[in-house]
């Protein structure tokens, strides 16, 4: 706060806040804050113009990533692994790009790679944390259906290759508990996604360790449910929109992705 700035003596409590290592006019709130549900929406338009910038970098970025990721997935299992590692540091580098263009300074092609340069070890630990969680998702998944087969039965009727007991199995209540197995484990890696949508951007912009990165992007996203809500409802139409030119959108709509998360990070972590 400027020493000779007026203070409003009617104004709400400030949240808590601790010093923003990259940004003179801001300060880090621990934890995040609460912001209004429409504000979903004008991440995205933030965002846009992020975007609209520095177009051409942004594009091509997003045929580096889209190309690499192609290139690692005939790589089995470990490909996907190298991939999630990666793009962590991918986010971060991007995410230091924004930083830049704030500065005043248009995006650049080697700012997908920034990461790689400065903050390497903290974004890779991101990503190994990331593989971890899903790992262990995976294997919660895995039992869950194993469970699921063992006692409706499907399973004594696959081993036994009883093929009209199968098909009797199958025709009746199976499915549904599919479905419904399939709703568990999307909602249990939910608070995944949550800790691991802004880790890389607090990493990356922030200096702020990896364990604390995702329980303040955790607690950033619980408390803003509304407005991820709408976020996630206009992002998921700008996607269906994307892949109809032959897919050709989603170079443009990856980049949206990526800007409005840095907008979305500075809307809830910044006391400006």
């Amino acid at each position: 706060m400027e020493p000779n700035k007026p203070v409003n003596p009617y104004q709400s409590p400030s949240v808590d806040v601790i010093s923003a290592s990259s940004d003179a006019d801001a300060e880090l709130i621990n934890g995040g804050r609460s912001v209004p549900a429409g504000n979903g929406l004008s991440w995205i338009g933030t965002g846009w113009g992020i975007f609209t910038q520095s177009p051409i970098a942004w594009i091509v970025c997003a045929v580096i990533m889209i190309v690499i990721s192609i290139v690692l997935g005939f790589i089995p299992i470990l490909g996907s692994l190298i991939s999630y590692v990666l793009f962590s540091v991918f986010v971060g580098g991007l995410m230091m790009g924004c930083q830049e263009q704030r500065n005043g300074r248009p995006l650049e092609i080697g700012d997908l790679f920034a990461g790689f340069k400065e903050k390497a070890g903290p974004l890779i630990i991101v990503g190994v944390l990331f593989i971890a969680a899903s790992l262990v998702l995976l294997l919660v998944a895995a039992v869950l259906f194993m469970i699921f087969l063992g006692s409706a039965g499907i399973l004594g009727a696959l081993v036994s290759g009883n093929a009209e007991s199968l098909s009797s199995l199958m025709s009746g209540g199976a499915v549904l508990s599919v479905l419904v197995i399939g709703l568990v484990i999307l909602a249990l890696y939910v608070p995944i996604a949550m800790a691991f949508w802004f880790a890389p951007c607090l990493v990356a912009v922030q200096n702020v360790a990896p364990l604390a990165a995702m329980r303040m992007s955790f607690f950033a996203c619980l408390k803003n449910f509304l407005p991820f809500l709408v976020y996630g409802i206009v992002f998921f139409v700008i996607m269906i929109i994307a892949v109809l030119p032959f897919g050709l959108g989603i170079f443009v709509a990856l980049p949206l992705l990526y800007a409005s998360t840095y907008a979305a990070y500075r809307d809830i972590f910044l006391a400006e």
